[in-house]
Formats: C-alpha cells, structure tokens, sequence
C-alpha cells in the first residue's frame, strides 16, 4: 500500500467524526448523504494536494478512497460505538 492510500483511509476513518460536528440531527438521510459525499471530495482533493500529486487521476482515486472509507468505517465503527451519534447530539443546535 503506497503512502497515497494510506493517507487517504486515514483521512476516511477520521472523516465520520468530523462531519458529526456539522450535521445537525434534524437534517435529512439526503442532506447528511450530500454532505459526506461533498466532504470527501474535498478531503480527496486534499490529500491529493498534500502528497504533491493533484491530478485529476489522483483526485478521483482519493475521494473514492474517502468515500468508502468513510462510509465503512461508520457503519462499521464510529455508529456501533455511538460516538458518532454523541458528537452530534453535543453539538446540535437545536438543543442549547
């Protein structure tokens, strides 16, 4: 596994708790969805940035990366855990 990728699944396990600290619980499954997609692209875009190879290539492989890290570390980790739904409830503001 190249140094590329590495970042990039690194940058996806920690990607779920850092959109808990955006998305409200009221918003819908779309929204939060559009949110995670929208972020990994930008946090592709970045790690492709920081590894000096910002290619279109380069881009879509990172956020694909990403994505799927992302994805599957929540259901996998951060929602069983429920530190995902803590960081949310915490920051929600609806509840202050």
């Amino acid at each position: 596994m190249s140094n590329f990728e590495m970042w990039s699944l690194i940058v996806g396990f920690l990607l779920p708790p850092a959109l808990s600290l955006i998305i409200q619980t009221g918003w819908g499954r779309r929204v939060q969805a559009a949110l995670a997609f929208a972020a990994s692209l930008v946090a592709g875009a970045g790690t492709a940035y920081f590894q000096g190879d910002l290619t279109g290539r380069r881009f879509i492989e990172a956020s694909l990366v990403v994505l799927v890290a992302a994805v599957a570390t929540y259901q996998g980790f951060w929602k069983p855990t429920g530190a995902a739904a803590a960081i949310e409830e915490t920051t929600n503001l609806g509840s202050a």
